[in-house]
């Protein structure tokens, strides 16, 4: 296993770690791991958030993050680049169920100093 780390200390990973299995058993969460045996990805491009919405008059907008700052993205081919990123992270992730399995695995694993 590569290299994990306990930022902040083993037990509050360990409760990091649950409050991920926690809230993976909502019907409206999502928890995916993206393992480093993944390589490069789309994801290290920098963070983004693509909003859709339900009324068609509100068209879909990113939001990306970035050290100059945060932008908005409206235009629809940019966005269609930011879905296309995201469905690429997808791909290369975990299932859902794999992920669980592995957060509760690194979760009791014994930690040492």
């Amino acid at each position: 296993m590569p290299f994990v780390a306990a930022e902040g200390g083993h037990q509050l990973m360990r409760d990091q770690l649950e409050a991920l299995l926690v809230a993976a058993r909502r019907p409206d969460v999502t928890v995916r791991v993206l393992p480093y045996s993944a390589g490069e990805h789309a994801g290290l491009e920098g963070a983004f958030t693509v909003l859709s919405f339900s009324e068609e008059v509100d068209p879909d907008i990113a939001y990306v993050e970035g050290t100059a700052g945060d932008v908005y993205v409206e235009s629809s081919d940019h966005i269609d680049r930011y879905k296309m990123a995201f469905t690429s992270i997808c791909d290369a992730a975990l299932s859902p169920e794999d992920s669980m399995k592995l957060i509760a695995d690194i979760k009791e694993r014994p930690i040492h100093d």
